[in-house]
């Protein structure tokens, strides 16, 4: 087997045992935490959740993104402290959203939502501090780091999620975990962070340099992540929420959560490993077209046969599983398994547009994926369609569109 496929499976059998050990440990503890809270209140948690994923989506300039890309340590180095120093920045601008915190209960028609906005701070720093860790981390190679992290985080939240809402403390107890589970992972790759930097590296002139040279991270790439989040979490979730209820919001976010989560310990490890190798593969002139195909593959092996379950038996399992008030829950994810699939068949190579320079284009391409799917949205609400057939419409939308991602990744590979 040559080196380069070595590498992978060796790396990505490191990141999938870290990320299975930490979705397990969620799954195991979902008919607890499904029986102690509402849906109305995992609507709430999951309203707050966007929030802070609309700002730490970029809450780093989308830079550290950028960490595996230079050739050059020092000015790895120097990309990883302007990373940092924006992140502490926007971190402390998010503070001006308490002024708003009534308005955003009003906008939302959910009072509840409103009381937890000073959370929100402190919930984009530690997001945007783990992701920087994560992807330093990553450029030394040193993934075994990530799966500690990961169990450590997962661990943390769902015994919090479980205990503190035993005890009574309701949305605060989902949020107040939540927050711990993102501490622990922090403190676990400050140090081994720290180790892979060389503080004498760090200059001011070369600090502008590295913003000047991947500028298109916060200029483009920053855009499509913060519409992606915008489109797919943000405003989907505010419009069923202002449209169909929080009821409906609670059993359609459990239903992503609990869908999605199996698949992005795939998605998640196999994602990282092709950016870095690709990259890799790029810079030495090699073709990228075998990871392509390897990653799309693996993600195929494990989505195709779970989707398929949530197909066919989705609706009993939620309600054996969590309970019976969550058997809409399981509709909702037999509609949304088609988006679902297709989404995470891109998901671990959509970093290719990055390598190419093609950032601008992907961002305009999303753009055009999300009109189509919010139009067939809002037609739906507009003719006072049940949400099952509104949300039957934005999925076939969304379908397309994944398919036609996945397309011209691979097109853009074969013409470089």
């Amino acid at each position: 087997m040559p080196e380069q496929q070595k590498s992978y499976f060796r790396n990505f059998v490191l990141l999938f045992t870290g990320n299975s050990i930490s979705q397990v440990i969620p799954f195991l503890l979902a008919p607890v935490i499904g029986r102690i809270y509402s849906p109305q209140q995992l609507a709430v948690q999951e309203n707050f959740l966007v929030l802070v994923s609309l700002i730490s989506i970029v809450v780093a300039g989308r830079y550290e993104i950028a960490f595996v890309l230079p050739k050059i340590q020092k000015r790895a180095n120097n990309l990883f402290v302007l990373a940092l120093l924006i992140t502490i920045c926007i971190s402390l601008l998010s503070l001006l959203a308490m002024i708003f915190s009534n308005e955003i209960s009003k906008w939302y028609k959910e009072e509840e939502l409103g009381k937890y906005i000073f959370y929100l701070s402190p919930a984009v720093f530690l997001v945007g501090m783990n992701n920087i860790f994560i992807q330093w981390i990553i450029r030394s190679g040193k993934y075994s780091l990530v799966s500690v992290s990961r169990i450590s985080q997962s661990v943390t939240q769902s015994a919090g999620y479980a205990l503190l809402g035993y005890f009574g403390w309701g949305i605060n107890g989902l949020i107040i975990a939540w927050l711990i589970g993102n501490i622990i992972p922090c403190i676990i790759l400050l140090f081994p962070s720290l180790h892979y930097f060389n503080r004498k590296d760090i200059d001011v002139e070369e600090i502008k340099s590295v913003a000047k040279e991947y500028k298109d991270f916060p200029m483009v790439n920053s855009f499509h992540a913060f519409t992606g989040i915008l489109a797919e979490q943000f405003l989907l979730f505010f419009l069923i929420t202002r449209n169909y209820g929080v009821l409906v919001l609670g059993l359609f976010a459990v239903m992503n959560r609990y869908v999605r989560a199996p698949l992005n310990l795939v998605g998640s490890a196999v994602g990282q490993i092709y950016y870095r190798e690709a990259s890799e593969a790029k810079n030495h002139n090699l073709s990228v077209m075998p990871l392509f195909k390897k990653s799309v593959k693996i993600i195929a092996y494990v989505s195709v046969p779970m989707i398929l379950i949530v197909l066919f038996f989705g609706t009993d399992l939620f309600a054996i599983y969590l309970g019976e008030k969550w058997r809409a829950a399981g509709e909702y994810a037999r509609i949304m398994s088609p988006s679902i699939l297709f989404n995470f068949l891109c998901s671990p190579v959509s970093s290719t547009p990055l390598m190419y320079d093609k950032q601008r284009t992907a961002y305009l391409v999303g753009i055009a994926g999300y009109i189509v799917s919010f139009g067939l949205l809002f037609f739906g609400i507009n003719q006072g369609y049940h949400f099952e057939t509104t949300l039957w419409m934005y999925s076939i939308a969304m379908t397309v569109y994944y398919i036609f991602l996945l397309l011209w990744y691979r097109s853009l590979i074969r013409s470089n």
